[in-house]
């Protein structure tokens, strides 16, 4: 792509070659990427890319095609049809019409036939792009003075004021001028409250404004230049703004990184000696695969990268908790437990480290009353939603309080941790998070062999977010705790709740993956059969 792009700027011969492959050369070994490339779940990083490189080429094809006169299949149908590809993979990849215009804003005009060709332009790129920016400010809209769906613990308008500073931070690594670590722990960013806060918010946001505002004024004298700009803050677009996603995360720069490194080797190529540039690209290349071999050894080794990652983010809670459960699970637990006690007061409100200082301490053999109690007040206080730790966490608990593997954990200690997480407002205002609490209750009275007390936790929490999957999982649990018929009776409670809103096409894959499912009846059939399960084991208890 690199090397087509550089034939409508002009370049010819070695500079065109030489950039084209020190620009891909210097994405593909990049540092900044081994996260990406290594930690599997990016994979949805990955594929939208593939699929915005596609749509390039078409562009560049098409473009070429109706120059000389021929079809405009490839925009009409082609770049509509990768888009959509894109955007299934992840919500990233419909950036690719805005991509494409932002490449197309540098490059000449064609030498004929150009106005039919920006007519086709507008029809199959700019729908996409009106669209996209209209969710975009409706979102900004919406959430600018509100908190981000409470378990981000920030507002939108916060996010706005801080992603320019984040996008200076990656900017500094995509050049080398910062280390990157490799992690994926971010949790230490703290948003920006205004403008000064913290002193650099605004002259980032103006530093951002001028780099931008350059390139779209230099973009036809200097069009490589202004198209990796460009590029990249169009790159950044989705995840950068008023989504609520977490503040940072080193993947986010995989797609808007492509054409980085480009203009550079570009204008090597140029104004040195093919034996210079060709010098200084090795170097370059070479320090780079260095660099991104040392992450690699770290990947390929939990323990030291936990540890590493721990030492690298001191202020993050994840990776704190992260490395004392690698240490616990290598057998010292005392060295975990040493870890989080130490930072305890820098996290006070973090459940995640006081569920897993928990966890360590069982490990040892027993807790303290102290222990349930800290967890507890953890919980009570907590400044943003635990996530699935907590129902993870209590189910777990549940288990090692039966075998009472345990000393001091036992029913009446979960219970406590519970309740205190059901007393905290913003714990309390999310259905989901509830669910798994009330949930929690159940499986424990479950444990004391109270199925009729089960069966009411069960549909309540089921009330809270009635959906087939925890109906399903609920009625075998009472299955499998000897009582067929109260899960034969929490499916027929399921039947009466209202059907919750699905999830929709803007999830993209799971929007489609429902859809799927429905058309299959999967969760039709999937109730039916245990039905038929639990009615059988029902029979054959009453005779």
């Amino acid at each position: 792509m690199l090397f087509r792009l550089g034939g409508l700027l002009g370049a010819q011969g070695f500079p065109r070659a030489f950039a084209a492959c020190v620009g891909a050369g210097a994405w593909l070994l990049h540092p900044l990427f081994v996260s990406t490339v290594l930690y599997v779940v990016q994979r949805e990083a990955m594929l939208p890319t593939a699929f915005v490189l596609l749509g390039l080429h078409l562009w560049l094809t098409a473009r070429s095609q109706v120059q000389r006169g021929r079809s405009e299949i490839g925009l009409l149908l082609g770049i509509p049809l990768l888009t959509l590809l894109a955007l299934l993979s992840k919500a990233n990849g419909i950036l690719l019409p805005l991509l494409i215009v932002a490449v197309d804003s540098c490059v000449p005009p064609l030498a004929s036939h150009d106005r039919r060709y920006r007519r086709l332009l507008r029809i199959s790129c700019w729908p996409w792009i009106l669209a996209v920016a209209a969710v975009l400010a409706w979102l900004a809209y919406r959430g600018i003075d509100n908190a981000s769906a409470a378990y981000r613990g920030w507002t939108i308008g916060q996010r706005l004021l801080t992603e320019p500073s984040i996008l200076w931070v990656y900017l500094g690594q995509l050049w080398l001028v910062l280390p990157t670590s490799g992690s994926v722990f971010h949790d230490q960013y703290v948003a920006a409250t205004d403008l000064w806060h913290p002193l650099w918010t605004l002259p980032a946001i103006l530093g951002l404004a001028v780099v931008l505002g350059m390139g779209l004024r230099y973009r036809k004298t200097h069009p490589a230049l202004a198209m990796s700009v460009i590029f990249y803050f169009a790159g950044h677009l989705i995840e950068s703004t008023s989504l609520p996603l977490e503040l940072y995360f080193e993947h986010r720069n995989y797609l808007p990184g492509l054409l980085m490194f480009w203009p550079a080797a570009l204008a090597a190529g140029r104004h040195f000696r093919a034996r210079t540039a060709v010098a200084g690209a090795v170097i370059l290349l070479t320090g780079m695969s260095l660099l991104s071999l040392r992450l690699v050894r770290l990947w390929n080794n939990p323990p030291a990268q936990a540890l590493f990652w721990a030492t690298q983010s001191p202020e993050s809670p994840r990776a704190q908790a992260y490395a004392a459960q690698i240490e616990g699970a290598a057998g010292r637990a005392d060295l975990g437990i040493q870890r989080l006690t130490k930072r305890q007061n820098n996290f006070p409100n973090e459940p995640q480290i006081a569920l897993t200082l928990l966890d360590l301490r069982c490990q040892e053999g027993s807790v303290t009353g102290d222990d349930i109690l800290n967890g507890a007040n953890t919980l009570r206080h907590a400044a943003r939603d635990p996530g699935r730790i907590l129902l993870n966490w209590s189910l777990e608990a549940i288990e090692e309080a039966k075998a009472q593997r345990c000393t001091g954990l036992d029913n009446k200690a979960i219970l406590t941790i519970l309740d205190a997480a059901a007393s905290n407002p913003i714990i309390a205002s999310l259905p989901g998070r509830m669910q798994d609490i009330v949930h929690a209750r159940g499986e424990l009275a479950l444990a004391r062999g109270d199925t009729q007390s089960a069966l009411e936790d069960f549909n309540k929490a089921l009330a809270l977010s009635p959906t087939p999957q925890a109906a399903l999982e609920q009625a075998a649990a009472l299955g499998r705790a000897g009582a067929p018929g109260l899960g034969l009776r929490h499916l027929a409670y399921f039947k009466t709740l209202p059907e919750p809103p699905g999830r929709g096409p803007s999830t993209a894959m799971a929007w489609l993956h429902d859809r799927v499912l429905e058309r299959q009846g999967y969760w039709r059939n999937e109730i039916d059969h245990l039905n038929a399960a639990l009615a059988r084991d029902d029979r054959k208890r009453a005779q």
